[in-house]
């Protein structure tokens, strides 16, 4: 299993809206290949953190274009560029 973890800022005062979009997503994003869950949570106001499970690491490299693509849509909405880290599960609970 790997996972990526990806922050970043949004217009706080255009939530709703934004999260609308995201759920217009949810089609393109089950059809990646190797994509196994997707989790957003919101750390602070307009602060938010996308943590994502893919089933290797190979799998999220070749899913970065379609991903990339996603949040390009989402751009409007965003106020600082994401921020990505990923790696391989070593502990599990």
């Amino acid at each position: 299993m790997y996972y990526r973890v990806t922050t970043y800022s949004f217009d706080a005062a255009r939530r709703d809206e934004f999260l609308a979009l995201a759920d217009t997503f949810r089609d393109e994003l089950n059809a990646i290949d190797g994509l196994e869950s997707v989790h957003s949570c919101e750390m602070d106001e307009g602060e938010g953190m996308i943590v994502s499970r893919y089933s290797s690491e190979s799998a999220a490299n070749d899913a970065q274009p379609q991903i990339q693509s996603i949040f390009g849509r989402m751009a409007p909405f965003m106020t600082s560029m994401p921020e990505v880290k990923g790696g391989e599960v070593i502990w599990s609970l």
